[in-house]
């Protein structure tokens, strides 16, 4: 629900910014989902051959590839999840973790 209790300039500038925060967050729960998404169909070794497990696997490697230039990325560690898709899923679960340790108190 967007916020009406002021009208103006301000209202506009307050909606626009609920906005970005939602679209953020929008986006941040999109990338968990396709990275624990990926993890869980590596981990089963459920074939790519089935459209929807080869979308998982191409929509998420973006998010992973950054990851893999270490020489040990491609170390597996359970099933076909390699250490950088581990290392992907945590980094994205935490950062919610070191936002809330920056927040300023008011």
């Amino acid at each position: 629900m967007i916020y009406q209790g002021r009208s103006g300039r301000g209202a506009a500038q307050v909606a626009r910014s609920q906005l970005a925060l939602r679209l953020g967050i929008a986006v941040y729960a999109a990338l968990c989902a396709a990275v624990v998404l990926r993890c869980a169909v590596l981990i089963l070794a459920l074939p790519e051959s089935v459209w929807s497990i080869g979308a998982i696997l191409s929509l998420s490697s973006p998010v992973v590839m950054p990851l893999t230039v270490a020489p040990p990325a491609n170390r597996i560690v359970v099933g076909a999840v390699t250490l950088s898709d581990l290392t992907a899923t945590l980094l994205l679960l935490a950062l919610p973790l070191a936002l809330l340790g920056r927040r300023q108190r008011r």
